[in-house]
């Protein structure tokens, strides 16, 4: 057994468990919503430095909240930017003094994509993401750029969806990225060895959404070689 993010060899004394995605998207939500959430397994240091940034996100979704069900993550999310914000430095007030924006980190919730990818992989094929692939994050949901439309498109039209807990909480889809095929059963892909391209769109709370490329550094370079000999 290895550690889904780090791939280091666990034994009884340092495993445990990291729930994909954090626990703290389903507070104040029913136990319908908590049952079958993925949980991967994780050394201890892995799991524990995720904790600022699984606070982080979940303070981003209860302050954008508008499909939730209840108020408990916007209530908590609240009191953690003003507990960890005394002076308000990262607010943004109108002239009467009111609230109207607060900045958040954008490299804390592209790791916490990544992290959830890397959970994700582990899950659906049983092993930690190879160390020869690099990981990026779009989070630029207003980007309808023909390559991001096709992959979203690609992942909608041609998988069947899966879900940690409950679709409303965090449904995601996860598979390579191959042109040009069809897939009318909807079935996961099988891996291939060097898979140049694996994709994922992960979608929380049904407020945000990211999609993650897993591209191989091989690959990167073939594309970088061959841009070269073209100048």
């Amino acid at each position: 057994m290895r550690c889904y993010n780090c791939g280091k060899e666990l034994n009884d004394e340092n495993i445990t468990k990291e729930h994909i995605p954090a626990k703290t998207l389903f507070e104040g939500y029913d136990d319908k919503y908590k049952k079958n959430r993925i949980t991967v397994p994780s050394c201890f240091e892995c799991n524990n430095k995720y904790s600022p940034t699984d606070e982080e996100f979940r303070n981003m979704i209860g302050i954008i909240a508008k499909h939730n069900k209840n108020n408990t993550i916007t209530e908590k999310s609240v009191k953690s930017i003003f507990r960890k914000d005394p002076n308000h430095t990262r607010m943004y007030f109108n002239p009467y003094g009111i609230v109207t924006g607060i900045r958040f980190s954008q490299q804390s919730f592209e790791e916490f994509h990544k992290k959830n990818f890397k959970g994700l992989f582990f899950h659906q094929y049983g092993y930690p993401l190879p160390n020869d692939y690099v990981l990026l994050v779009n989070i630029d949901e207003n980007d309808d750029t023909e390559l991001t439309s096709y992959i979203i498109s690609y992942l909608k039209d041609l998988f069947e969806w899966k879900y940690s807990g409950h679709k409303d909480i965090f449904s995601y889809c996860l598979q390579p990225f191959r042109q040009d095929i069809t897939n009318t059963d909807k079935k996961d892909l099988e891996l291939n060895k060097d898979e140049n391209i694996i994709v994922g769109l992960l979608v929380y709370n049904r407020e945000h959404a990211a999609l993650v490329y897993a591209i191989r550094k091989e690959f990167v370079a073939e594309i970088e070689r061959d841009r070269l000999e073209k100048r």
